[in-house]
């Protein structure tokens, strides 16, 4: 027969397990809490004419956004608005992401142009935004809730003047701009004053076009043959123009025969192809000035080059990267916050330096622009090499 000091202990015994049974029962009904999940609107022209570059910057920000939701403690979900190529869409499709979907942050919009005519949308709604592309100096001074992760053309001018230069050699040059367009015409005006800081280059010749965005790349054979027949013949071209216009400009110059060097702020190696799958030969020689290249030495542009080419199947071009680069750089200024409001995530981007991105150490500086090294490439048999 059991003792009452053997009962007793193993009553206490019987009691303990049940009890442990129903913490454990109670503990296994407890919902799994889940990762914060935090709306972020993009703004791109998934259709248009900018619409095959759009789709590489959207890869670019898919390949960011599983690296982000695999590895952090909230989780980002994309709101994407078409911006159609044209500015009032892309206004639009901020407004919607504002007034109805209440996002705390945008990445968009994709060009200068529409950027800058957002300003005011900004400044009213009050959203951490950051464009992934545009790059037109001076529309971070214009909204505190505005940042560029794109370098401007006020940091890749100046050294890519003076590399283009030992390189080329030139003396004498001729510009030409789209002077419709925000990117083109701020470009424009930074290599013109950039190459009046050298004595010894003159601008024999400053040609003009008006191509709006979303609109189809017309006939600018008169401004070609004028730069053709300008006296002295120019050493080097300065091109400033939106996506469209590049490729454009630089078919028709070679079928009109002009062998005279292109130099193009951020074509694209997407551009690069597509010149010369159009026109064998067109686009060699270009010098453009950029923010990254696939041939990167960066640790992680290598590793993003290499994940890029396991999702997608080919090599990431500049637009892609540019893509992914917003998205990392807006995941870190989550990481860093407690509350994902709009002005925490604005003041979070605004503390970013020295971020190890795929362009290498990244920082935004007072006015929410880029500050990180630009690179400056010739297109040799259909790829950029580097020139230093």
């Amino acid at each position: 027969m059991m003792s009452r000091s053997n009962y007793s202990i193993g009553r206490n015994t019987v009691t303990a397990l049940i009890l442990a049974g129903l913490i454990l029962n109670f503990s296994a009904c407890d919902p799994v809490m889940e990762p914060t999940e935090i709306p972020v609107g993009v703004i791109l022209p998934l259709s248009g004419t900018l619409g095959p570059l759009a789709q590489s910057v959207m890869n670019g920000m898919d390949l960011a956004l599983e690296e982000i939701n695999a590895r952090e403690s909230f989780r980002i979900r994309f709101i994407v608005e078409d911006g159609k190529s044209n500015v009032d869409s892309a206004l639009a499709a901020y407004s919607r992401l504002a007034d109805q979907h209440k996002v705390p942050a945008i990445i968009g919009p994709a060009s200068s142009t529409e950027t800058e005519r957002a300003i005011p949308l900004i400044n009213n709604k009050k959203i951490a935004t950051l464009s992934a592309t545009a790059a037109r100096s001076g529309l971070g001074t214009q909204s505190e809730f505005l940042f560029l992760s794109s370098l401007s053309v006020g940091r890749t001018v100046p050294e890519g003047v003076r590399i283009s230069k030992k390189h080329l050699g030139y003396k004498s040059v001729a510009t030409l701009v789209n002077k419709v367009d925000a990117f083109s015409n701020s470009s424009n005006d930074f290599i013109t004053q950039e190459l009046g800081t050298h004595s010894d280059v003159t601008i024999v010749h400053a040609a003009s076009y008006r191509l709006p965005q979303g609109e189809s790349f017309g006939d600018i054979t008169a401004q070609l043959t004028a730069i053709q027949n300008a006296v002295p013949t120019p050493d080097a071209i300065f091109l400033s123009a939106l996506p469209e216009g590049r490729i454009g400009t630089l078919i028709a110059a070679h079928r009109l025969g002009l062998r005279i060097p292109f130099i193009v702020n951020f074509i694209s190696i997407e551009a690069i192809h597509a010149v010369n799958e159009a026109e064998p030969g067109a686009a060699e020689g270009t010098i453009t000035f950029q923010v990254w290249l696939p041939n990167s030495v960066v640790a992680e542009s290598r590793e993003f080059v290499d994940n890029y080419r396991s999702k997608f199947g080919e090599e990431p071009g500049d637009f892609a990267a540019r893509g992914y680069a917003a998205v990392t750089i807006l995941g870190e200024a989550l990481n860093r916050v407690s509350t994902y409001d709009a002005t925490s995530i604005r003041d979070a981007l605004a503390d970013i330096r020295d971020f190890p991105s795929i362009f290498g150490p990244f920082s935004f500086d007072e006015n929410g622009d880029a500050v990180t090294s630009p690179v400056i490439a010739r297109v040799q048999n259909n790829k950029f090499e580097v020139l230093d």
